[in-house]
């Protein structure tokens, strides 16, 4: 970890303030800012633990503080009005406890200044892989939802917000930088880090990779973007790539990086899924793991549309499949780094026809309005047939079941975390399933 002291900004204080909660301090705001109050947290600590008192957390400070906390105490000064009543609610602890932990204090007789033990309770167990999820911004607000339900499970999120264009600009979908989305991810220490989409275009991403100037404006595009908007971080998904264009995005994905780390922002990087080297079609033997894995600080492998809306009807994330995809994955990128897309949604496949895509809910509603089983799988996910006016329909679809099988795929390979495409899709018991499995 990166040596840091007051001025300091990004998501590696983000994790000091974190760290510094768990153990029972007060930085303030989990902002990403290293001011006053975070400075006075870690002069506590470190004084508390016997380390040098300088307010800089360097390598000595950084292991105490993500080694385990034992039960203990920080001390406290008594302020005017303060009484051990008003103390335990302030604290979160027992008066019992309060009292306990001040032998010979007189409740009854405080004096400002005074010095007191506040007992600090064992941290809430927190979850051992990193858990991240995509805003589409067609159902931004719905997603919000879904994340503000379950925040404290939450590390970062990417709101599905910009596109390049030809001439290397970053522009912007509708609802891009939502203002509610930011400012519930900082006040509850979650990163933003958003992604830019090539639309699925194969010429776009080919027209800006090509041109050396075009692609050096586009870099400078994103790094104003991201310092302008102070992101954690940026998620390029660039999607169907050309395979000629294999080692220039290679080349992108290094300048990307060299000119992100020099403001400590993070490169995230999505790839299509594939079980070797080369993959079954062109945009995912465009993606080279290897040398992406070198030089990204987030590998973000899509391990869903396994059939997908334009093909025959099946499992959108077959088990197999993914334990296919993450035992390629883990040979060619550390597997701190890797971070598996899991589907949260399903597809309606009419006969013959492009498949429409559903959420868990419409897919459970949709059974039930037509009266059909639906036919649980924990390997493949749920699925069932109905007919409207004599067309036949098949639906495919995740639930928790299926999800938390992916989840124990994520453990056996034991990678950096998920990120869930997309949030408001899910059966909202995949977060138990998540807590439990991580």
């Amino acid at each position: 970890m990166t040596t840091l002291r007051r001025g300091a900004r990004g998501s590696e204080v983000q994790e000091l303030q974190r760290l510094l909660v768990k153990w029972g301090y007060q930085p303030g705001l989990i902002d990403g800012i290293f001011g006053a109050k975070t400075e006075k947290a870690v002069l506590q600590f470190q004084r508390d633990h016997g380390l040098k008192a300088d307010g800089i957390v360097g390598p000595i400070t950084w292991r105490a503080l993500q080694s385990q906390p034992q039960p203990g105490y920080q001390l406290y000064t008594i302020q005017a009005g303060d009484t051990f009543y008003k103390l335990s609610i302030r604290f979160k602890i027992s008066l019992a406890s309060l009292v306990a932990a001040n032998p010979g204090v007189d409740p009854n007789r405080l004096n400002i200044g005074q010095q007191i033990r506040i007992p600090v309770p064992s941290p809430e167990p927190g979850l051992t892989r990193a858990v991240s999820g995509w805003i589409p911004y067609w159902v931004q607000a719905q997603a919000l939802q879904s994340l503000q339900k379950h925040a404290e499970l939450f590390r970062s999120i990417s709101p599905f917000w910009y596109h390049l264009s030809a001439s290397g600009d970053v522009l912007n979908f509708t609802g891009a930088e939502d203002s509610s989305v930011l400012s519930f991810a900082k006040a509850h220490g979650i990163n933003v880090i958003p992604l830019i989409s090539n639309e699925f275009s194969s010429q776009l991403v080919s027209t800006v990779l090509n041109d050396p100037v075009i692609r050096q404006r586009h870099v400078m595009a994103i790094v104003n973007k991201v310092r302008q908007m102070n992101y954690a971080g940026i998620d390029i998904n660039y999607e169907n790539l050309f395979v000629r264009d294999r080692e220039v995005f290679v080349i992108f994905v290094q300048e990307l990086k060299t000119a992100l780390s020099a403001l400590n922002k993070q490169l995230v990087v999505s790839v299509h899924a594939k079980t070797g080297p080369t993959g079954f079609w062109s945009g995912a033997d465009a993606h080279d793991y290897v040398k992406i894995g070198q030089n990204a600080d987030t590998v973000r492998v899509m391990g869903y549309d396994y059939h997908w809306q334009g093909g025959p009807p099946g499992s959108i994330s077959p088990a197999d499949w993914v334990d296919a995809v993450l035992a390629y994955a883990v040979s060619a990128i550390p597997r701190n780094k890797i971070e598996l897309g899991i589907a949260t949604y399903g597809y309606d496949w009419p006969q013959g026809l492009q498949a429409k895509g559903v959420t868990y809910s419409e897919a459970v509603s949709i059974a039930n309005q037509h009266n059909v089983p639906i036919i649980t799988n924990a390997q493949l996910g749920p699925h069932y047939t109905y007919s409207v006016n004599g067309l036949n329909h098949e639906v495919w679809f995740v639930d928790a079941l299926s999800f938390s099988t992916i989840l124990n795929l994520v453990n056996k390979y034991d990678i950096r975390g998920i990120c869930m495409w997309y949030l408001s899709a899910e059966d909202p018991k995949i977060y138990d399933a998540i807590e439990a499995k991580f």
